[in-house]
This record gives C-alpha cells, sequence and structure tokens, in this order.
C-alpha cells in the first residue's frame, strides 16, 4: 500500500516560503557595537579612506537580492581602519575594521550574531572596490548565508 506524502506540492511550497521569512527574521542585525579584527601596526599609510563614501553593492546570490546602493564611513589612524558599511535594499549593515597597506584594503565587516564577512579590496584614488564575504548565524542556519557577500563599488 502505497502512503500519500505528508504535504502536498503548494503545502511544501508555502512552508518554504514561511522558512524564508523566518530565516529573514533571524538575520544578522546590524551593529556599531560589535568589535572587527586586529588591525596590526598603525604606521602612516599613503592611501587615506577617511570619511564618506557611496556606491553599488552588487551580491553574490542575485535571488535573495538583486543589488543596491551602498554606503561607508572611515576613519583611518595610520594603517588602521574603523567605519561602517550599509546597502540600503540587501540588508548589509555592520562595523568594519581593518587596514591598508599602499593600495589593498583589508579587514572585516562584523554583524551581531554572525561570522563570516572578510573584506579585501583596493583603493585607487577616489575609487574603492571591495569584495565582502558571506556571513552565516552557525547556531541558526548551519553554514548557510544569511546575509550573501558580494562586491561593493564605492566612490568619493
Amino acid at each position: 500500500m502505497r502512503s500519500k506524502p505528508l504535504l502536498s506540492l503548494p503545502a511544501r511550497a508555502g512552508y518554504a516560503a514561511s522558512m524564508v521569512v523566518v530565516l529573514a527574521a533571524l538575520a544578522c542585525q546590524g551593529s556599531s557595537t560589535v568589535s572587527g579584527p586586529s588591525t596590526g601596526t598603525s604606521s602612516t599609510s599613503s592611501v587615506n579612506v577617511s570619511g564618506s563614501w557611496s556606491g553599488s553593492f552588487a551580491p553574490n546570490d542575485s535571488v535573495r537580492c538583486n543589488g543596491s546602493a551602498a554606503t561607508a564611513v572611515f576613519q583611518q589612524s595610520g594603517n588602521d581602519i574603523t567605519g561602517s558599511i550599509s546597502t540600503s535594499e540587501c540588508g548589509v549593515t555592520g562595523y568594519f575594521r581593518g587596514n591598508v597597506q599602499g593600495s589593498l584594503m583589508v579587514g572585516k565587516v562584523s554583524m551581531e550574531g554572525c561570522t563570516g564577512g572578510g573584506v579585501s579590496g583596493t583603493v585607487d584614488g577616489s575609487q574603492l572596490s571591495r569584495s565582502i564575504g558571506d556571513l552565516t548565524r552557525p547556531l541558526v542556519t548551519g553554514d548557510r548565508p544569511v546575509m550573501t557577500g558580494g562586491i561593493v563599488n564605492l566612490h568619493r
């Protein structure tokens, strides 16, 4: 005797959509109080990224977000950089901490309750291009990203 499936196809689709809403609600929250990685030395850099930047964010996963405007505000002391970065539509809002060596900028975007968010990129005059890694919430989603990383292109 063949048994019936527990949920019909429409019910399974509704369940999957409900899980997406629940996971979005459990996603990382932005924070200006989360500490970032150690930035090492604070010698003087020839590149200064202090100030406000604006531009765009292109996510690695266009299903969750098709892209959005992005802004960042940085403070710099020697090679050490701190600040914030946010996107208008994709949910990436966090504290940045890193450093700059020559034209290379590396660090991490921290969002409360999340891991990941490694950042690397280049500074070229008034242009800044950075790649941000996925952010996960291991206790809730395991290794699945709750906030997808992507490419941020900013300018002054």
